[in-house]
Parts: structure tokens; sequence; C-alpha cells
């Protein structure tokens, strides 16, 4: 039987602290970053409410001249009655401008500074509008996680129209009718996030309500759940 001679490197100990200096400026630099983009999405979201403020502010401006100017027009002897309604056109166009803005807003101020007493996921809002295509309809969910931003929540959605085919209750989950893959359905974000699409709903078929589940995936699940009502 042969005898075998084993060589090992004896390394030194400044080799071992090098190697843990590295790994801890490697974690360092990976959480700084992490931060970093926190901060630069928060950040973004403040300049965007900032943004649709002063533009609610000028706009309420504008309407408050030309309401004045409108007076004018009306009080003066020889009335200019198309320009009036010109005008009147006009601030319409401006309120309901300064409407949508200020739903926008709402959905800013909630996700910066949120009154209710809710945090993590939240279903924050659900629009409907008439598509193209007969009987198409397109929609926009948002979602939110509220208070707390410091992770991201990974998960899906389910959303179901409810209603009644040939007078009996029927139901149909989004993902039948929509078109859309799994994956649209799925969600990952810090602060919010929109999944938007279009359905096509069955002949026959009366809508009463939409019902939204989403459920974070994770070992510390969370579900939100909300119910809105068949606006269109």
């Amino acid at each position: 039987m042969s005898d075998h001679l084993i060589i090992t490197k004896k390394r030194s100990p400044l080799w071992y602290l090098l190697w843990i200096v590295i790994v801890v400026v490697l974690l360092i630099t990976a959480f700084y970053f992490g931060r970093l983009d926190g901060r630069e999405e928060r950040l973004e979201l403040i300049d965007s409410k900032d943004l649709l403020e002063r533009q609610v502010e000028e706009y309420a401006n504008q309407i408050t001249s030309l309401e004045q100017k409108n007076i004018m027009l009306q009080s003066s002897a020889d009335v200019e009655s198309q320009a009036s309604e010109e005008i009147m056109e006009t601030i319409t166009a401006l309120k309901q401008t300064i409407d949508s803005m200020d739903t926008e807003l709402a959905f800013y101020r909630g996700i910066m500074a949120p009154e209710k007493d809710i945090k993590g996921l939240h279903i924050s809002d659900f629009t409907l509008r008439e598509g193209i295509s007969e009987r198409s309809f397109d929609f926009q969910l948002a979602l939110t996680q509220v208070k707390k931003h410091d992770v991201f929540l990974k998960g899906d959605v389910t959303i179901v129209v409810n209603g009644l085919l040939s007078g009996e209750p029927k139901e149909y989950n989004f993902k039948e009718i929509s078109g859309l893959d799994d994956k649209d359905f799925d969600f990952t974000f810090k602060y919010f996030q929109h999944i938007k699409g279009q359905i096509t709903l069955p002949p026959g078929f009366e809508p009463k309500a939409i019902s939204v589940t989403a459920t974070t995936s994770g070992r510390k699940s969370q579900t939100a759940t909300r119910k809105f009502n068949w606006s269109v």
C-alpha cells in the first residue's frame, strides 16, 4: 500500500479578513441602491402630485377669469352671444378637466398620506369605459400599498363580473372574457400598479357588479377584496 502526501495551502488570516470585507461591502451596496431606488420612486410620486396641484390651481384661475369676462360680455350693451357661449363651453371643459385631476390627486394622496385606517395591499379604484366594438368595455384596476413601502408586493388578481343570464345569476371571470393571459393579472409593485385591458360580455348577459380579489404570495400573505357596482 502506497502512501500519498497531501499538501494544503495555509491561508493567512488577512486573506479571510479581505473576503469578509468584500462581502460586507457588497451587502451595504445592495442595501444602499435598494433604498435609493425606493427614494427615487417616492420623489417621482411627489413630483407628479405637485404638478397636478399646480395645474388644478392654474385651471381654477382660468375659470375665474373667464367667468368674469363672461359677466362683462352679458352686461354690455352689445351682447356677443356667440362669444359668451364659447366661454361657457371652455369653462365646462376646464371644470371637467379639474374633476379628472382631482380624482387622480386623491389617488396620489391616498398613497403618500392615507387617511383610512388601513395598511398594506389595497384595492384603490376600478373604472370601466365603453369600448369600440359592441358589448366591449375597457377596464382599469388600481392597486396600492398603503403606509408601508419598504417591500415589493407580488401576487395576482381575480376579477369577476356578476349579473344575470336568462334571468338566472351568472358570473364570468375576466380571464374568460378578456383574452388576457394569466400573467396579465399578476402584480409586482412597491407603491402602486394599474392592471388594464378589455372585456367582451357574452350575448344576453346583464352585468350588475364587479368583484375584485387581490392576493399576495409568500409567507405573510395579504388579501384585499372590494366590490364595485356596474356603472357604465
